[in-house]
């Protein structure tokens, strides 16, 4: 990726010092502790102690992406939540998107699971078929550009491109050039994304956490089918929400029951009912 992107320090790890109850929150691909910020607040708020991890590969770190392997990302986030669950009253693992599959992994280990596991859209399968082929693919195409072909007028794509690239301007040809062209994903990071999802998903009936899936009906990247089934083999309580894939943003139609069910989850004090959410 270029080295324009990352360069606030918001995209840093944090720590929100706030009480007894604690949580760990784990970002997705391609994202950083920069998108979880707004829920840690809130948990903070709450009462809850916060620790956002930033993963092997992301953030300031995008660069060494093409190397990394999916048990870099466990081992970072584990010494994490060992970290976090040190001396908590209450402790909740919240992961999501490919953050999802690192939390489900580390519930799933001995002597590390939380009181509560929290998934948000939580990764396991691509939504594209072509993913089955990743494994070779890795050897012959070594990256793609993922903003090749992006509508830089899009609302949304613009706030994504800002939150990424704090200061450049989105208007001139130039950078939207740069963008396009220098801006590149390893294919074998993809690979890993893969195999972080297929082992995820083997591990998911072995965990003993109380678990809870928060899925958007409109999500196109986590299928709601995949987390239907997902919660099935867990045994874990869905919950599914107008909206896509961002149900992290607090401009998002999901954000209101995001945030509550986070918070309560979180706090230990329960989970009242949410008549914007349906329940499976």
């Amino acid at each position: 990726m270029n080295e324009m992107f990352y360069t606030d320090p918001e995209h840093e790890p944090f720590l929100f010092e706030a009480g007894s109850a604690r949580a760990l929150l784990i970002h997705g691909f391609l994202g950083s502790p920069r998108e979880l910020r707004p829920l840690a607040r809130e948990l903070a708020a709450a009462g809850v102690t916060a620790r956002g991890v930033l993963l092997p590969g992301f953030g300031a770190d995008i660069a060494r992406l093409k190397t990394v392997r999916a048990e870099e990302w466990l081992a970072a986030a584990r010494t994490a939540w060992k970290e976090t669950r040190e001396g908590a009253r209450h402790t909740a693992l919240v992961g999501f998107s490919m953050g999802g599959a690192v939390a489900l992994r580390l519930a799933t280990e001995a002597g590390l699971a939380p009181d509560q596991l929290i998934l948000l859209a939580p990764h396991w399968k691509f939504a594209d078929r072509r993913a089955a082929v990743l494994p070779v693919a890795k050897y012959l195409i070594r990256e793609f550009k993922p903003f090749g072909r992006i509508d830089f007028d899009s609302p949304d794509m613009r706030r994504m491109l800002a939150e990424l690239a704090p200061g450049a301007d989105l208007d001139d040809p130039e950078v939207r050039h740069a963008l396009r062209n220098s801006a590149t994903i390893p294919t074998r990071a993809l690979d890993e994304l893969r195999r972080i999802g297929v082992s995820a998903a083997a591990s998911a009936s072995r965990g003993s956490a109380q678990a809870t899936i928060v899925q958007g009906l409109q999500d196109t990247t986590t299928l709601p089918a995949y987390s239907r089934e997902l919660a099935a083999r867990m045994g874990a309580d869905l919950r599914e929400v107008p909206g896509d894939h961002l149900i992290v943003d607090p401009e998002r139609p999901s954000w209101d029951v995001v945030r509550n069910t986070v918070t309560s989850l979180a706090t230990g004090t329960g989970l009242a009912p949410d008549a914007s959410a349906t329940r499976s």
